[in-house]
Order: structure tokens, then sequence, then C-alpha cells
């Protein structure tokens, strides 16, 4: 199984705003948001990518502002992952604009 993640800081945006933005990110990124944990600001996200299954997280800290956004597959090179992360994150952005 590979596996990818990656850690991102928006400046200027709350946990909330980043979170919320996360749960329409999802979709326009081509997955589905499979779970959420409101509380501690997690989404999770299924989908398919090259026919494969792919899982994303997508982790807002509370903390440090910080957010994580990790991505796995069975059958995917970890490049093709970085790919999945990074659209999500070019999602992220045009929500936080």
């Amino acid at each position: 199984m590979a596996s990818s993640q990656e850690k991102y800081r928006f400046e200027g945006k709350n946990d909330t705003q980043v979170y919320n933005a996360a749960l329409q990110a999802i979709p326009q990124a081509g997955l589905q948001v499979w779970k959420t944990r409101d509380l501690a600001r997690l989404v999770l996200a299924k989908g398919t990518v090259d026919g494969q299954e792919v899982r994303c997280n997508i982790a807002v800290s509370m903390v440090d502002g910080n957010t994580t956004i990790s991505a796995e597959a069975e059958s995917l090179s970890e490049e093709k992952l970085n790919e999945v992360i990074q659209n999500i994150k070019a999602q992220l952005d045009a929500f936080l604009g």
C-alpha cells in the first residue's frame, strides 16, 4: 500500500474556516466526503483515481493551524497520490481565496 502526506498552513484562516472549506473542496477535487469528525476538524474522503480506490484524510489542527492532507491506495504510486493531494490543496486554495 502506498501513501503520501503533506502539511500546509493557510495564513489568515482559522481551523473552522479551513475545515468548512475542506467539506466543499473534496467534491470539487473529484472525491466524496465519506465521514466527518467536526470536533476533531477531520474530513475523511474516498474516491477513484485511475481505476483505483483512494482514501484521503484532511486534518486541521486547532492548536497550530496546520492542515495535514494524506492519501493512500493499494496500487497507485506515491507520485500519483501526491497529485491527488495537490488537487485537494488547489481546491482548498480556491475556496479560501
